[in-house]
């Protein structure tokens, strides 16, 4: 199959007539009651998830859809009553673009971001944010430079059992965290050795990069900055070339909280189960959408006398809303100037503990999270 910049997918030909072709002229800089103009370079199936995230928002609508397919370029955008076009480029030199969505291959990210932010615009990114930590460092120091928003497309954090999570961490429901457990992941599909974003070149890693970066993101947030990593890689069934199709791998912080994860594609059946272990309590976050079933959050209190602990279980019924929040969250950024600086660091921080983490795979120790500007070349000796 031929490698384009965006992947497969479909969408809901559903229009709203009466905003979507609003013809817009405006800055990046803005009052809160005007609309952003928005550029999505990549038409693929994220690309037309974000479309619709940005078409049911009060505060954007999209201009312009740029794919290497002319085709689904031009199908995206009749149905959003925007232009389309094949050169990110155009998009991103169009002084009536405020934002960009890129949602290409992870190849073609630090160069098209890179380019979106230095022509003025805000740039929501799809994770990963690179291939490796010097990409992701060059795009980082660019939306300092410019002091535009550069937001990774890190839309697990917005899913609700894990926003609860949050909120009753905040409360100390657990007391202090001590560990986190997480098995994620699904069985691939026919021709899975064939897609983009098994091919290392192409991505920057395996299932640790391409899906695992999201639990590292979520590491951060649910338990505490990870100070070191071990990690073993292995392909026990995809006849990847040169990718890893299961990661097993520990994490410390500087308080010595142990994160153990395993993310893999030959887990048959999906699964997304994450607990957080605390000295008065614990969280168990399962679910997330579609084959991975409805998000659920179990919430235990350690009984006093060590007998059965008490539990209470949130269940999140509706449609998934993680990609609409995220929306709402980069466009407050853009909006208000809120986070900034976070916001960039994102990306960057989980490809440091990506890169880490094939570093200790290929060299069989410890390795600490901050690489500096260390490359890929570690990669093709962890597996």
């Amino acid at each position: 199959s031929s490698v384009l910049f965006g992947t497969t997918g479909s969408i809901s030909s559903r229009t709203r007539p009466g905003w979507l072709g609003l013809r817009l002229g405006l800055s990046a800089e803005r009052h809160c009651s005007e609309m952003l103009s928005v550029a999505i370079i990549g038409a693929g199936g994220i690309g037309r998830i974000r479309a619709n995230s940005i078409r049911e928002s009060k505060t954007a609508l999209v201009s312009r859809i740029v794919d290497v397919d002319r085709k689904r370029a031009e199908e995206l955008a009749e149905a959003l009553h925007a232009r389309s076009c094949t050169d990110w480029r155009e998009a991103v030199s169009d002084p009536k673009i405020d934002c960009v969505v890129v949602s290409t291959p992870t190849k073609f990210h630090a160069e098209i971001v890179k380019g979106a932010l230095e022509g003025g615009k805000h740039v929501l990114c799809e994770k990963p944010l690179a291939r490796n930590v010097q990409e992701a460092r060059a795009v980082a120091d660019a939306a300092q430079r410019t002091g535009r928003v550069l937001k990774t497309g890190f839309n697990y954090r917005e899913m609700a059992h894990v926003r609860k999570a949050q909120e009753l961490l905040r409360a100390g429901a657990i007391g202090a965290p001590h560990f986190l457990r997480c098995r994620y992941g699904h069985g691939g599909r026919p021709q899975y050795e064939d897609h983009w974003c098994t091919d290392s070149d192409m991505s920057g890693g395996g299932v640790l990069q391409e899906q695992g970066i999201h639990i590292l993101d979520l590491t951060r947030i649910l338990l505490g900055e990870p100070v070191r990593v071990m990690a073993q890689m292995r392909r026990y069934f995809w006849p990847f070339r040169g990718t890893e199709d299961n990661c097993f791998c520990a994490l410390e912080t500087a308080t010595d909280q142990v994160a153990q994860i395993h993310v893999s594609w030959t887990q048959w059946k999906n699964i997304l189960e994450i607990e957080v272990f605390g000295h008065d309590g614990y969280l168990r976050l399962e679910g997330r959408d579609g084959h991975y079933g409805p998000q659920r959050l179990t919430f235990g209190k350690r009984n006093a006398t060590h007998g059965k602990p008490e539990e209470q279980v949130f269940t999140f019924d509706g449609a998934e809303s993680s990609w609409n929040l995220e929306w709402q969250t980069f466009t407050a950024m853009v909006l208000n100037g809120a986070n900034r600086r976070s916001a960039a660091l994102q990306g960057l921080e989980a490809q440091k503990i990506v890169e880490a983490a094939y570093r200790s795979a290929a060299e069989q120790r410890w390795i600490a999270t901050s690489l500096g500007e260390a490359s890929n070349d570690h990669y093709a000796n962890a597996i």
